[in-house]
């Protein structure tokens, strides 16, 4: 079979990127597709031979102000042409599902999340700046309608989780299977003990204010603990802000793996203030024998065992996060049994969930 992969853009270097590599190791010879790249951004597995980009790519400063470009995306998925392929996976939180293929190309759509800023309020308020929003309003409104239309060109789904299975089923009303996302627990394995010199909680993610990092730089100040925030984003000025009278909280705008291996296994729990739609982070955290200590929505309930390998609080708030910190000070943790836990989400797994749900539709078609 002709396959080709499609990717919304390569802007920024996170957990859909992340999963968009291991897709592309899986289908060496397949060409990708996608609306923007930041040739940075972009994995380093993926030869840039392969990469297809739209007419965006030929904007100014389209990659560092691809906000601004909105109204592009549809346009730009939809100019591409796969009438020469059998197959066409896309991978996606946002456009990329939009592709138009011919009835006897196959559609697979490996979806992390639907449009954040279209169905959440409170992230729309964060995606876009004030003016921004107030500006595209009445485009917004059409995008919606437009999503909805275009989510019916797939022909199948496959959710990152049940919780976005739900969302898919809620927003577009169709059905998906779940295949869940890679995580190298080959590479993120526990030292089997904790340095006697690193007594500190961790927060990996990227600084949006939506992701509430600041109610964690708020508890583990009132609770006087050492807090670790790694990642970086439009909310980390803000953010820096609130510790200027404390020397318990230390930012790291960038950690490559064998940094983010050590600070995993000597930190007390990874803390999670966010929902997520997975949550990466969390899995490879526990891979190296940290509890999580995370916001009780979203991935995160079908990631953690609560008491087990990790704790959950309930509120998104300082005081209910407290609590939880609390809990988890007291309690002796397993390193084995959060291990244990995450081995469920390994590489191993994915690929052969995601070869079988395919290759299973691709036989029942055919």
């Amino acid at each position: 079979m002709k396959i080709a992969l499609v990717h919304d853009d390569f802007c920024q270097a996170g957990g859909a990127e992340r999963l968009f590599e291991e897709i592309a190791k899986i289908y060496p010879d397949a060409p990708v597709y996608t609306s923007l790249v930041n040739w940075d951004k972009i994995p380093k597995s993926i030869d840039p031979k392969r990469v297809k980009t739209s007419f965006m790519q030929k904007i100014p400063f389209a990659t560092k102000f691809y906000k601004l470009f909105l109204p592009l995306y549809p346009i730009a998925f939809e100019s591409f042409d796969f009438s020469g392929f059998d197959v066409v996976v896309s991978s996606t939180t946002r456009f990329a599902k939009s592709i138009i293929t011919t009835p006897n190309t196959k559609h697979v759509c490996y979806i992390n999340s639907v449009p954040r800023f279209l169905y959440s309020q409170d992230q729309a308020d964060q995606y876009l700046s004030p003016l921004l929003r107030f500006i595209l309003r009445p485009y917004l409104n059409w995008l919606k309608k437009w999503d909805r239309i275009s989510s019916a060109r797939v022909d199948l789904y496959i959710a990152n989780s049940k919780n976005v299975q739900k969302q898919i089923k809620h927003e577009y009303g169709r059905d998906s299977a779940v295949v869940y996302p890679a995580v190298d627990t080959d590479f993120f394995i526990s030292n089997n003990q904790k340095s006697k010199n690193d007594n500190y909680y961790l927060a990996v993610s990227r600084l949006n204010k939506w992701k509430k990092i600041d109610i964690a730089i708020k508890a583990c100040q009132d609770l006087n603990q050492q807090l670790i925030i790694v990642g970086t984003g439009s909310d980390k000025t803000r953010l820096k802000g609130l510790t200027e009278k404390t020397d318990k909280i230390e930012f790291i705008s960038t950690a490559d793996k064998e940094q983010l291996l050590k600070l995993y296994q000597n930190a007390k729990a990874l803390i999670v203030t966010q929902e997520e739609d997975f949550g990466i982070a969390m899995v490879e955290a526990q891979a190296c024998g940290t509890p999580v200590i995370a916001f009780q929505r979203g991935g995160a309930v079908e990631i953690i065992t609560n008491g087990k390998t990790g704790l959950f609080f309930k509120e998104q708030t300082e005081n209910s996060l407290k609590d939880a910190i609390l809990r988890q000070s007291k309690l002796k943790w397993d390193i084995g049994a959060c291990r244990d836990n995450a081995i469920k989400f390994s590489k191993a797994a994915f690929i052969n969930n995601l070869k079988k749900t395919l290759d299973d539709y691709v036989n029942q078609t055919h």
